[in-house]
């Protein structure tokens, strides 16, 4: 009778298999319930990384845009030289210069754009002085301020057509409103993109020559595909997923 009792207490090969498939489950589900928490812990980690790599070059840039000086005495040596993916002006303040470089005690031209330097590619500027007439843009040794930026865009708004634009001519002069975005770098693991785009009033710019200037405050007769997307100084940052699909758009007002 006891042999018999002991018998009904032990387990039968079927419940040891079933309690290891419930363990393996349960294990399973924990395991991978982690490795979701840390791969987005960790992608929220580079992101806010990225983001204020990003932020610090954006804020001197539009510090040095809104710095951009011109004098109509010589509007050539003070014009504003742009390429979809290089912009060049002179101004007189001290963003993106070093602390102990000469030409923080004047004005000077800058140039930005995406290049190499110091063996590495990023957002990379140069500085000289703007009215020594034998410097040369290659001449002036870059160096690099935000590695982490993958393209540069600079664009300005053409109040005449009512959009925007990277055909810029008038190499003696500044447009009046320019747009200017970073695109940061794609984690090889994550299919999130950072982008970082900012509007700039330049309020020293003159009236194009020979062209009818319309108040940049109307919104009369403006498309509205085509009216600016922000207010000039507002940051925009923008998060795009797989194939250049927009998954989040928050917007932060600029200082």
């Amino acid at each position: 009778m006891r042999a018999r009792r002991n018998r009904r207490r032990g387990f039968t090969l079927i419940e040891l298999l079933v309690a290891l498939v419930i363990f393996s489950l349960a294990a399973a589900i924990a395991a991978g319930t982690f490795w979701s928490v840390t791969k987005a812990w960790t992608r929220g980690g580079e992101m806010l990384e990225q983001l204020h790599y990003g932020e610090f070059a954006m804020e001197q840039l539009v510090t040095a845009l809104r710095g951009a000086a011109w004098f109509p005495s010589k509007p050539e040596a003070f014009g504003f030289w742009l390429e979809r993916d290089k912009a060049s002006w002179v101004t007189s303040g001290t963003a993106f210069l070093p602390p102990d470089s000469p030409l923080r005690n004047g004005l000077h031209r800058l140039s930005v754009t995406v290049d190499s330097a110091a063996g590495e590619r990023g957002l990379t500027v140069r500085a000289w002085p703007h009215l020594t007439e034998d410097a040369d843009e290659n001449d002036a040794e870059p160096w690099l301020v935000c590695p982490e930026a993958e393209e540069f865009t600079c664009e300005w708004y053409d109040f005449d057509v009512d959009s925007w634009s990277t055909d810029w001519e008038e190499t003696n002069s500044l447009p009046k409103l320019v747009r200017v975005t970073l695109k940061m770098k794609k984690r090889a693991e994550f299919d999130e993109e950072l982008e970082l785009q900012r509007l700039v009033e330049l309020e020293v710019a003159p009236d194009l020559p020979g062209r009818e200037r319309r108040d940049r405050t109307t919104d009369v007769g403006r498309p509205e595909d085509a009216a600016p997307e922000a207010s000039a100084g507002e940051n925009k940052v923008t998060l795009r997923a797989g194939e250049g699909g927009e998954t989040a758009a928050p917007e932060e007002g600029g200082p």
